[in-house]
């Protein structure tokens, strides 16, 4: 159903590119499980002949609506399904190919609205969540303004000088979420701390020893402890080692008197 869905939509040369992702997906593709949660499923996707480093990671939302994003991002770049997510909505047994990811675009009746400069973002998402065709439009429109400015190297630096100031205004941005979110933590760990009993420690009334063990404390000692006897190396017997050994001594002087 997702293949014949695809080949009355779009038109001929990107239902080619299509089905080339379809049979990618549909025979030469596997995949790991990475986590599953309530809300989503992360799955690693690739080829059983390539290295696990170069799989794909697919993030699978469980929701009413279809939702998976792919880290090729070939749909964000390209407008179309990559093969990775393709398997994923196979293995999940999606029937038909979801209406938000066929761009109007690429189909046989291009009813989008656009002129000649931009594509308006008229996305049924929330405000508050970016959508996969949202981020491809804004790509798209990059991309335009790249086409229209690259003739012109004062264009080129209007745009960059455009691009810049936005960055910088994000960074303050992210890092101000960052604030909050430390501000927030810090806050409630100094809450936790407050609403614990509060204990206070004197000192003894009587005076203690506190060095040492107490003389009177008896403890039998282990056998790793007790004094080691001496023992002769040479004659077996106790009490001495062999540098003081008497029959070592005599068997020396009875070795040298024979040799003499």
């Amino acid at each position: 159903m997702i293949e014949k869905k695809s080949g009355q939509r779009y038109t001929r040369k990107l239902f080619d590119v299509f089905k080339k992702e379809w049979t990618e997906a549909t025979l030469n593709l596997t995949h790991e499980t990475i986590s599953t949660t309530l809300e989503e499923i992360k799955y690693k996707v690739g080829q059983l002949d390539i290295d696990k480093i170069y799989w794909r990671i697919v993030n699978f939302r469980l929701s009413d609506k279809i939702d998976a994003t792919c880290s090729y991002a070939k749909f964000e770049t390209d407008g179309i399904l990559c093969k990775h997510i393709l398997y994923v909505l196979k293995k999940r047994n999606v029937e038909t190919l979801p209406d938000h990811y066929i761009l109007p675009r690429w189909t046989l009746d291009v009813r989008y609205k656009s002129d000649n400069h931009t594509i308006g973002l008229e996305d049924p998402h929330s405000e508050n969540e970016v959508s996969a065709l949202t981020l491809w439009c804004v790509q798209l429109n990059f991309r335009k303004a790249i086409e229209h400015a690259r003739d012109s190297s004062c264009e080129i630096k209007k745009l960059n000088s455009i691009l810049v100031n936005f960055l910088e205004e994000q960074h303050v941005r992210t890092n101000s979420k960052q604030l909050e979110s430390t501000i927030q933590n810090s806050n409630m760990g100094s809450s936790q701390v407050n609403l614990m009993p509060q204990i206070s420690i004197r000192d003894p009334q009587v005076k203690a020893n506190n060095k040492g063990r107490p003389k009177s404390a008896t403890r039998i000692k282990s056998s790793l402890e007790a004094p080691k006897k001496k023992t002769c190396s040479y004659c077996k017997q106790q009490g001495h080692y062999i540098t003081g050994c008497p029959k070592k001594k005599k068997d020396d002087e009875s070795l040298v008197e024979r040799e003499g």
